[in-house]
């Protein structure tokens, strides 16, 4: 499902230059529908708030020299290192926790909005310890 917006500079676009793949499909639209419905009815917004927020604060309370910054909002969580993140990436990976780089020396985490507390202190704990392999 996409949407588009077009602004003023683009008022004056004949009508049928533009069309898309999936444009106007009904079992997009439907799908769409419910999965709006599931995050309304399930408070995913609100939870992925909180559960960032706790998140956020589990990160800041790990005690490393090479965390220069725990950062993020909802569930996009950034964590800016004095290492480059790519080694920190690897160590996660050898003990099940995938992750990205956004830049050098920053590991991105965007996990799931059904993500729960403990699976979340699982990742803070996989990060301690694999912090604890890397060096300066």
């Amino acid at each position: 499902m996409g949407a588009i917006g077009l602004g003023h500079r683009v008022q004056g676009l004949t009508p049928g230059v533009h069309g898309t793949t999936f444009g106007g499909n009904p079992l997009a639209c439907a799908a769409a529908l419910a999965t709006l419905g599931v995050i309304e009815a399930e408070g995913l917004v609100a939870r992925a708030e909180e559960n960032g927020r706790y998140f956020r604060e589990r990160l800041s309370e790990i005690n490393s020299p090479l965390i220069r910054e725990v950062r993020g909002q909802g569930l996009l969580v950034g964590i800016e290192l004095r290492v480059r993140a790519m080694d920190l990436v690897r160590a996660l990976m050898d003990r099940g926790v995938l992750t990205l780089t956004a830049g050098p020396t920053v590991l991105r985490m965007l996990p799931p909005l059904v993500i729960s507390r403990a699976e979340l202190d699982s990742v803070v704990e996989a990060i301690r310890a694999s912090l604890l392999t890397l060096s300066i």
